[in-house]
């Protein structure tokens, strides 16, 4: 049985934004690799339910390399410091590549009202990103650099351009509106 499309998007939401605050609160908790595993978790549910798994998954990886990269250079330039965990070997905590990946899952779903609109996606990333890394700021997830109003920015111009790259990748792979299958169905 599949969803309706309102019922799509209210699920994909809260699964993202679930998996945002675990990510996030678990960072500024002092949990960051629980918080991560349990975004997970609901990112491995959005594929499960996904009727398109294969495509979700290869956009979910490109986000995660995309993002990570931009991260990756944003935190060695000083704009802002990921709170981490000390056993976590990588240069940059479990929860970043998790809400990277998490963040491909709307494309499909809440977001596809940005398809083929990529001056719009600019938009809402010029907006949407640097409120999403104040707000993990704020919540003890990252601390800003020397200059918060430099980081604000420099994220501004980062998500107006990495929004609009995802917005156009998860068209190349597949420009349906994605719904979600519950059940069995035939």
């Amino acid at each position: 049985m599949l969803l309706s499309p309102l019922a799509t998007k209210i699920l994909n939401i809260t699964l993202y934004e679930v998996g945002w605050f675990c990510c996030v609160l678990g960072a500024g908790w002092g949990y960051p690799v629980a918080g991560g595993l349990l975004a997970l978790l609901l990112a491995g549910a959005h594929l499960v339910l996904a009727q398109e798994w294969k495509k979700e998954a290869l956009l979910m990886l490109s986000a995660c390399l995309l993002g990570v990269a931009v991260d990756s250079i944003q935190q060695a330039v000083g704009l802002f410091t990921f709170t981490s965990h000390p056993d976590w070997p990588l240069w940059l905590p479990l929860w970043v590549f998790v809400i990277w990946a998490q963040f491909a899952t709307l494309f499909h779903y809440a977001l596809y009202w940005l398809s083929g609109r990529y001056l719009l996606a600019a938009i809402f990333g010029l907006f949407g990103g640097p409120l999403a890394y104040w707000a993990g700021i704020r919540m003890g997830a990252a601390y800003f650099g020397p200059d918060p109003l430099v980081t604000i920015v420099c994220l501004a111009i980062v998500w107006a351009t990495v929004t609009p790259i995802l917005c156009r990748l998860s068209v190349y792979l597949d420009d349906q509106e994605g719904v979600y299958r519950w059940g069995h169905s035939k």
